[in-house]
């Protein structure tokens, strides 16, 4: 990743975004950083600087009235320098959208409730690799310690289910659509609506640490993404809905699995463990990106209710989560929501687009 200096007023759009609405998610990745010492680097690998070098940004935005953009615009002109990202491949990357998966569960097992939600098995270690190699990047290692106490890959997901971890007393919840359970595994975070008219919101609690596999790249090597079965979320949702008796087919050959737990918060929670704020949250490559960061998105997203239709992007985001597909310099992941609008727009975003970095002053020369 290389950075370069650029001017405020030359962020595409800058003029016309409403910044006050990306100022409460700062807050929260504030209390994150309040919680540092001073000298503690923010970011994987210190790309965000030190802790000291942000408390004057969190406590001028702590001045800034709710609503005020133009207050809002002066806090960031006045606390951070602005730089304009590029990787290997130069300054434009891929932008795509993501939201809190909608389900339909019950706590009990029975009729159209079938498939399990999990929580992390007991069994399950993570090894954080930057504790012991200091390029990890903030990788980490999923496993199991086997009889010799050394870390092996933990179960696949045609192992789980085939009922691997059937009697260890680890399901949550059961939902009624398999095809909702897969999406909630790749955003991460889902909400549950119970047959008991509650909701149960859950978050990331762990994952096998097998190789993430996309199954749009499934169904892509089959041929089978073609006409309305496109590769957009709804169009593999509609696949999966057409051919049920393919459903354990298709998704054992994405072997990897995550496992949840209820969240004590309403709402969907990051990598940064703060409540993710709609298209003012991002998930970044934390590699090349800390936490915490103000990020400027220039590309384009659906229009609501007009397939086919996108129109211009251009917000202040907060890096605040992270993704197993979410790899590269000029890579970000928007945080739509969890509303039918946002899973219908996150489902078919997918854009060129660039982005530029907030950083304290001082933190990047």
């Amino acid at each position: 990743m290389t950075l370069t200096r650029v001017a405020h007023k030359d962020l595409p759009g800058w003029a016309d975004d409403k910044q006050s609405e990306a100022v409460p998610s700062f807050l929260r990745s504030c209390e994150k950083l309040a919680a540092m010492r001073d000298d503690a680097p923010v970011g994987v690998n210190g790309h965000g600087g030190f802790a000291y070098q942000w408390r004057a940004a969190c406590a001028a935005a702590k001045k800034v009235p709710a609503g005020d953009d133009a207050a809002a615009k002066k806090m960031f002109e006045s606390e951070f320098v602005a730089w304009q990202v590029a990787g290997k491949a130069g300054v434009d990357g891929l932008l795509t959208a993501y939201n809190v998966q909608p389900m339909k569960a019950s706590r009990k097992k029975g009729g159209k409730f079938q498939t399990p939600v999990f929580a992390r098995p007991k069994d399950l270690a993570m090894i954080d690799l930057s504790l012991y190699v200091g390029d990890a990047h903030g990788r980490k290692l999923w496993g199991k310690f086997d009889a010799n106490g050394e870390i092996v890959p933990y179960l696949t997901r045609p192992e789980i289910r085939k009922g691997a971890l059937a009697g260890k007393g680890l399901e949550i919840m059961y939902v009624a659509d398999p095809v909702d359970l897969l999406f909630a595994h790749i955003e991460g975070s889902a909400k549950a609506v119970m047959d008991d008219g509650t909701t149960v919101w859950l978050e990331f609690a762990g994952k096998n640490g097998r190789a993430y596999k996309g199954v749009g790249g499934v169904l892509k090597e089959m041929g089978v993404l073609t006409g309305a079965y496109n590769g957009t979320m709804q169009g593999i949702r509609k696949w999966f809905h057409d051919n049920m008796g393919r459903f354990d087919e298709v998704v054992d050959q994405v072997t990897s699995y995550v496992f949840f737990k209820e969240s004590a918060q309403a709402g969907a929670v990051g990598t940064q463990m703060t409540i993710l704020t709609p298209e003012r949250s991002l998930a970044v490559d934390r590699a090349f990106i800390a936490l915490s960061t103000p990020a400027w998105v220039d590309t384009r997203a659906p229009v609501a209710g007009k397939v086919g239709v996108e129109a211009p992007f251009r917000k202040l985001l907060i890096a605040q989560d992270t993704g197993g597909a979410i790899t590269n310099a000029v890579r970000g992941d928007i945080y739509m929501g969890d509303t039918e609008e946002a899973v219908e727009r996150a489902g078919r975003m997918g854009a060129k687009g660039r982005v530029w970095l907030l950083l304290p002053k001082g933190v990047a020369k």
